[in-house]
């Protein structure tokens, strides 16, 4: 069984969340995120990774960041193997310059004496997907060839969002490491020009943290590492330097500042910094394999502080370097692809000294690149809440498979300019405008090439959110400039698929489903499945039509509702009569009417009418764990949940509990 972590935020997360305005709703519901057990899906992520972002503490309890190549050419030891609940067993080909490397061997692991932590993040430059991981290194072996084995424990898991990750394909590759600038022990001189400009080209940034205070014997039970991506336009991480001109030497202070962009709001990093100044870094540049790493104090800058070193923020996080290892072909992986950069990325923010040595005004903003934009076209009203609306783009884009999202900015319309604060509403200060939604149409599937085509037009649904600005917006004003003829424009910044039933066996194979799926909905997290609905019967059609083998699945769509919301049901009508014998889906609705609720048992006799009998069954109560165990086939299906937090946490403690390790579980998750 998957069990939640009994996690506690400690004083440095709540300082940072109270005073970034983080609603106590989500604060309160931060523990429920972070799991003691490692989640199956994460283990079959990782068992797959090609790389694997570690960190670890030297002797002097500062941290170091690496990034370990699991995958070889030549080597079939290399790799990472899942064992148990929360065992990984790393093999690795590593370089001694490497000061993550370094940090390990002053290790005595043989004594036992001390807890050896760790913290990393599974992350997969492919498709945007990441994982935090966290935990304690029980052993770290090298033998004479420069191979690291490395046995973790981890007790800390937690999915995390897609924003900021540069796509790239990458693959092994063996270089010959050669240290270029070690200052491992102290860092008091500027650092190389060569160093500097690695900074300016990274789009990848990776942070190591700890929640070790700096008095030892304060809450010394809570010692932890914490690790994450920083990602961003290149040159995001700005560099900067201090002479100390009372000092003989004239030493020279190096500065490193992060911008804090709009994530999940658990600022765990941050809230780690708030306790404890001590941080890594690691630098890779994929284009060559080069790696700059830093250890430092950090320090996090709010508000009038933040202006004052970066204009138009107002939290950033200064680095002074301590420590600093530069090694040339560090990096055994080779770039494979051109880069993609995340659509969610911001525009680069200029130091106040750099805008004025380039002779700007401090308040200077380099300005937002041209973009793909979604000119809103139709809007259909499912339920009383729930609307879909389609948007025309200015160009067809890809999208890979059915249950994909899309990223749309609305700060052209809404946007009423910067606000440095903003007493009245907090929260807006940091509202970036920026939503994600799943598409819920699915693009045709082109015969001949084996995939799905580029769409010009795709549609979104979205439920009316008590106080939410956009979906409010949406709703009203959209549906309003429809009608009377008045254009609403936005940005489409970019799409993406990170929850979806189909899938390659191989890289060149035509995309395949489960032959046997549970869906399990509840609320507008009916969506994706609307998307890959859609997408079997386009595919089906598709392969008829070319005569080749059809698509065959057996879905069960079990959907928990709230007043009319069951209405969305009807999406998958229109299909069904002509449904080939080898797809089939059955419906399961689950919807407690109050007393006296006329209006709930008209809609439940509409859709029973509307839908052949052996389809629909309607349940007057809410979802239990007896439907799940009354599922004879359960182990065989592939599961599929997105819904309300309450749903999906009810439906996955049952699920598990029925299920153990055969669980086979695909989870949306909105923290994006």
């Amino acid at each position: 069984m998957t069990e939640h972590n009994m996690h506690s935020l400690h004083k440095g997360e709540r300082y940072i969340q109270k005073r970034r305005h983080t609603p106590i709703e989500l604060t309160e519901q931060i523990p429920n995120y972070i799991y003691t057990d490692m989640p199956q899906q994460h283990a079959d992520f990782y068992r797959e990774l090609p790389y694997l972002p570690l960190a670890v503490l030297d002797e002097q309890g500062r941290p170091w960041a690496s990034l370990l190549v699991t995958k070889s050419n030549s080597d079939s030891s290399v790799g990472i193997q899942v064992s148990l609940k929360n065992a990984l067993n790393i093999v690795s080909p590593v370089n001694n310059f490497d000061p993550f490397i370094r940090a390990l061997k002053q290790i005595d692991f043989a004594s036992g004496n001390e807890d050896v932590y760790f913290a990393g993040v599974g992350i997969d430059f492919s498709n945007r997907r990441r994982n935090k991981i966290a935990g304690k290194i029980q052993s770290a072996e090298f033998d004479s060839a420069s191979k690291l084995s490395l046995s973790l424990a981890s007790n800390e898991h937690l999915g995390n969002c897609p924003k900021y990750i540069t796509i790239r394909a990458l693959e092994p590759y063996h270089r010959n490491a050669e240290s270029s600038m070690d200052r491992f022990e102290s860092c008091q001189s500027p650092l190389p020009l060569s160093c500097k400009n690695h900074i300016n080209q990274a789009s990848t940034v990776f942070l190591a943290t700890k929640h070790m205070p700096n008095n030892k014997s304060e809450e010394s039970e809570r010692a932890k590492m914490g690790f994450n991506h920083r990602g961003g336009a290149p040159g995001f991480v700005r560099v900067y330097e201090e002479v100390d001109t009372a000092s003989a030497d004239g030493s020279v202070t190096t500065f490193l500042v992060l911008p804090d962009f709009s994530g999940n709001r658990f600022y765990q990093s941050l809230g780690n910094i708030q306790c404890n100044e001590l941080v890594g870094l690691a630098f890779p540049n994929f284009s060559n394999g080069d790696m700059l790493y830093i250890t430092g104090k950090a320090e996090n800058l709010f508000d009038e502080d933040a202006q004052a070193l970066m204009p138009r923020t107002s939290l950033v996080t200064r680095i002074r370097v301590t420590g600093a290892v530069f090694v040339k072909q560090s990096l055994n992986l080779q770039m494979v692809s051109d880069e993609q950069y995340s659509p969610y990325n911001p525009p680069v923010r200029y130091l106040r000294q750099e805008l004025e040595e380039m002779g700007h005004s401090s308040e200077a903003s380099t300005g937002l690149e041209s973009e793909m934009t979604a000119r809103l076209v139709s809007a259909k009203k499912l339920t009383e809440s729930i609307t879909t609306f389609t948007f025309q783009l200015s160009a067809a884009i890809e999208t890979r498979f059915p249950g994909g999202f899309g990223i749309f900015d609305f700060s052209e319309v809404l946007d009423t300019g910067y606000n440095h604060m903003n007493e009245f509403n907090p929260q807006m200060v940091n509202e970036d405008y920026i939503r994600t939604w799943t598409l819920s149409s699915a693009p045709n599937f082109d015969y001949y090439t084996k995939q799905f085509v580029p769409v010009d037009q795709i549609d979104i649904t979205v439920k009316r959110k008590p106080g939410g600005l956009v979906s409010n917006f949406l709703h009203d004003s959209g549906t309003s400039s429809i009608e009377s003829d008045r254009d609403m424009e936005v940005k489409l910044k970019g799409t993406g698929v990170g929850f979806s039933c189909f899938y390659l066996e191989t890289p060149e194979s035509i995309p395949t489903i489960p032959p046997k799926m549970l869906w399990i909905s509840g609320g507008v997290g009916i969506t994706p499945f609307m998307s890959m609905w859609d997408g079997i019967v386009k595919m089906n059609e598709a392969l008829l039509s070319g005569e080749h083998t059809q698509l065959s699945t057996d879905i069960l769509l079990m959907f928990s509702g709230r007043g009319d919301d069951i209405n969305v049901l009807r999406h998958f009508l229109s299909h069904t009569p002509s449904l080939p014998k080898a797809i089939s889906i059955s419906i399961l609705i689950y919807q407690s009417p109050r007393t006296g609720d006329a209006q709930s048992e008209t809609l439940f006799d509409s859709l029973q009418r509307e839908f052949p009998q052996a389809l629909l069954s309607i349940e007057k109560r809410r979802m239990q764990e007896s439907d799940f165990k009354n599922i004879n086939d359960l182990l065989e299906r592939e599961i599929f949940l997105c819904g309300p937090d309450a749903l999906m946490k009810h439906a996955q403690k049952c699920l598990t509990l029925l299920c153990g390790d055969n669980l086979k579980l695909h989870q949306e998750s909105y923290l994006f």
